[in-house]
């Protein structure tokens, strides 16, 4: 069955300032996250001081025994690679959807599309943030002399919410897919 679900322009009125606000802060973090790996070629540092890399309080760069060189920092670079494009696919699908409430069409099926993969995308997220800071611990210590090489892998608060507010989202997108089928089925007996 396919929903057909048409534009309401008093709901695209009320939810112009929410859209547009959203869609703004979603084209702003995109350079912000292409930074990311560049910054951790060229400057990891930069990037270290705002937290990004902190293992349980200690950063990445004390697990190397020496100065970190271009083959660690382009490991590490490579190592945030996953988590960078997930989080481009994530504001990719908020831009789609915040397009549509734009448009007043909250239940179009493109928009519960885009819902139902923005919270895949977050639970995939959550699997690649900490597998990611994993391999930039492998990636800063594989210089050190053997027996020296450390593998980091932490698990917290942060990573359960985000597990819990993408299992949210998709629960979300399944009730409202679920609603706007019974809206339509209802509205074929009037």
């Amino acid at each position: 069955m396919t929903l057909t679900v048409t534009p309401q322009p008093a709901l695209a009125a009320r939810l112009a300032g929410l859209a547009r606000g959203v869609r703004g802060l979603a084209l702003l973090a995109v350079p912000l996250l292409l930074a990311i790996p560049p910054l951790l070629l060229w400057a990891p540092e930069v990037l270290l001081d705002l937290g990004l890399g902190q293992t349980s309080g200690l950063s990445l760069m004390h697990l190397s025994q020496q100065p970190l060189g271009f083959p660690g920092r382009a490991r590490m670079a490579a190592a945030s690679l996953p988590p960078v494009l997930l989080g481009l696919a994530l504001l990719w699908q908020l831009w789609r959807l915040f397009g549509e409430y734009l448009r007043g069409a909250v239940f179009s099926p493109r928009a519960l599309a885009c819902l139902r993969r923005f919270g895949a995308l977050l639970l995939a997220l959550s699997v690649a943030q900490p597998l990611s800071h994993t391999l930039m611990s492998v990636a800063v210590s594989w210089d050190n002399p053997p027996g020296q090489r450390m593998v980091v892998l932490t698990l917290g608060s942060n990573d359960y919410a985000l597990v819990l507010g993408a299992l949210v989202f998709m629960a979300i997108a399944r009730v409202m897919t679920e609603a706007a089928r019974v809206a339509e089925e209802n509205e074929g007996f009037v």
